[in-house]
């Protein structure tokens, strides 16, 4: 078949095997399942179970298969968990509220006894919509980092900047040799894989990543009115005077084109299994 990118042999299993997902647990999904996996496509959500140093960790993620330089790798999508803010120093809580995702040390029940917990390392995030904290096992991630190290040629230096919240911009040419472009890659748990990869710079990468619904969404005949990260719609003859005012505010930045510069910095966002596939496929 010619949408066929992989075939069951070329499985990594040895990586999959760190996360508690065998070879024959993998080998024994579902058909439809090693059709979606041969295509490029994700998993279903599949139990992972990490190794700590007091025990292990299980979470659910989903996985993808990607073509490397040095063979076929695959990238995680995890399913994220909440956690108090209150666990948190104030450094921790200061960075999270500026929107940063970053590692921490956070107290979790051990597996098999839930009066005793152990401390692991985690990526976390506040999701600005209901202001949660997120959070999924630092090795997921981490995992997608080492695939995107060898993608993108990033240092250690690098690499250990996200765990900080930081981003790092680059010149690559892994679209076009002839032609390289400025990319910025970040940690945002809310993406497919926790990585996103963006064109520009850091502030393209924070208004791309960042950027949410927007307080009022004029369609033919009403408007999405977003207040305390919660929708309603209000039909145009009920507009009120605020509604109004937002309407002639946003006709002006149209006029001005800084509404369709936010729609193609949308466009060009991508993670990085988008960027793999254009590049390898």
């Amino acid at each position: 078949m010619s949408d066929i990118l992989f075939h069951r042999e070329d499985y990594p299993f040895a990586i999959l095997e760190e996360f508690g997902l065998t070879a024959q647990m993998i080998l024994d999904l579902p058909e439809s399942v090693h059709l979606r996996l041969q295509r490029g496509d994700f998993s279903p959500l599949l139990p992972i179970k990490i190794e700590q140093p007091n025990g292990y960790t299980r979470c659910y993620a989903k996985f993808c298969l990607i073509e490397t330089d040095e063979g076929v790798n695959l990238l995680f999508s995890p399913k994220l968990e909440q956690l108090d803010l209150n666990q948190f120093s104030e450094e921790e809580k200061q960075l999270l509220l500026s929107g940063k995702a970053i590692v921490a040390d956070i107290m979790e029940s051990n597996e098999n006894d839930t009066a005793s917990s152990q401390r692991i390392k985690v990526f976390v995030q506040i999701d600005p919509d209901t202001n949660n904290v997120v959070y999924t096992p630092s090795q997921i991630i981490g995992r997608n980092l080492s695939s995107i190290g060898q993608e993108f040629n990033l240092s250690e230096e690098v690499l250990e900047s996200f765990w900080k919240g930081k981003t790092a911009t680059i010149e690559s040419d892994i679209f076009d040799e002839d032609q390289p472009v400025e990319l910025t890659i970040g940690i945002d748990l809310f993406s497919k894989t926790g990585v996103m990869v963006v064109y520009g710079n850091a502030e393209d990468w924070d208004r791309a990543v960042r950027l949410q619904i927007p307080d009022y969404s004029f369609g033919n005949d009403g408007c999405w009115v977003k207040k305390n990260g919660l929708l309603s719609y209000v039909e145009e003859s009920d507009f009120t005077e605020e509604i109004e005012e937002a309407l002639e505010r946003m006709s002006q930045e149209n006029q001005e084109g800084n509404f369709l510069e936010q729609s193609e910095q949308i466009e060009k966002s991508m993670d990085f299994l988008s960027s793999t596939r254009q590049q390898t496929r």
